[in-house]
């Protein structure tokens, strides 16, 4: 539970306050203005403050780099139903990616979202919500022998993932897919890329590779290559295909690195 702030802190707090006010310079036209719209103004100041601490003002540059390909950890939970801690949303302002991460993102078509309030894996992002899924309940991947949707988790952690295909990688292997990746790239498991996807469709209602799957770095238990895809309104389709096949439509998803 959270410890209200000591009477030391409010003291400091007030102190900045009024060495800012000082600084200020501000004119008796300028100060009558704040007296004549006290209540505006202190309420500006209240959410300047819980913007600061909170790491929303952080997001601000983040937002106008990347638009709404940038998911606040806010905008998770409430569209989720999950509930992060203070100090995880601590966690996400001070780890947000620096600016020419955040540009580099935006140049390669990328999405940052925030991971989960903890780690899950693909068949815990199912229970959360059937309806993105194409399978509801079952499926091959939910029998016991499969350990990569039970074991391939996303983590509380941003989560950086690309909304379409490597370019220029359908119609090829596994190792001719991944040596397109950049060293600043890898290929995310089934559980990262599948809650970005539908974490994006929760918060923006958008549905991202449809018609097309991408191969994931998890693998059956047969060795086949976890793809997903397909998005839509029957929901988020789950297959595999052995390394060396081809299909014009199975390419690879990439991350980036953070």
């Amino acid at each position: 539970m959270a410890q209200p702030m000591t009477s030391e802190q409010e003291r400091q707090i007030k102190r900045f306050f009024e060495d800012a006010l000082i600084g200020l310079g501000l004119t008796k036209d300028q100060a009558q203005t704040l007296i004549t719209s006290g209540g505006e103004f202190q309420q500006e100041v209240k959410d300047l403050m819980l913007a600061f601490v909170t790491g929303k003002q952080v997001y601000k540059l983040a937002r106008a780099i990347l638009g709404n390909d940038f998911i606040t950890p806010e905008e998770v939970a409430k569209t989720r139903g999950i509930t992060y801690t203070e100090e995880q949303l601590r966690q996400f302002s001070n780890t947000l990616p620096k600016v020419e991460v955040l540009q580099w993102l935006r140049e390669h078509g990328y999405m940052l979202v925030p991971g989960p309030a903890n780690p899950i894996a693909l068949l815990d992002i199912r229970v959360m919500n059937a309806t993105y899924f194409y399978s509801k309940e079952g499926g091959w991947y939910a029998n016991d022998s499969e350990k990569f949707s039970r074991d391939d988790k996303a983590a509380v952690k941003w989560l950086a993932v690309r909304k379409d295909i490597v370019p220029d990688s359908t119609s090829k292997t596994w190792e001719e897919q991944t040596v397109l990746l950049s060293s600043d790239e890898y290929v995310p498991n089934a559980g990262e890329f599948a809650w970005a996807i539908t974490t994006y469709y929760a918060v923006r209602g958008i549905y991202l590779f449809p018609g097309l799957y991408a191969r994931t770095s998890s693998v059956g238990s047969d060795g086949g290559r976890v793809d997903l895809g397909d998005f839509g309104s029957s929901g988020l389709r789950v297959d595999y295909y052995f390394d060396d096949n081809r299909s014009g439509d199975l390419g690879v998803a990439s991350a980036r690195k953070l």
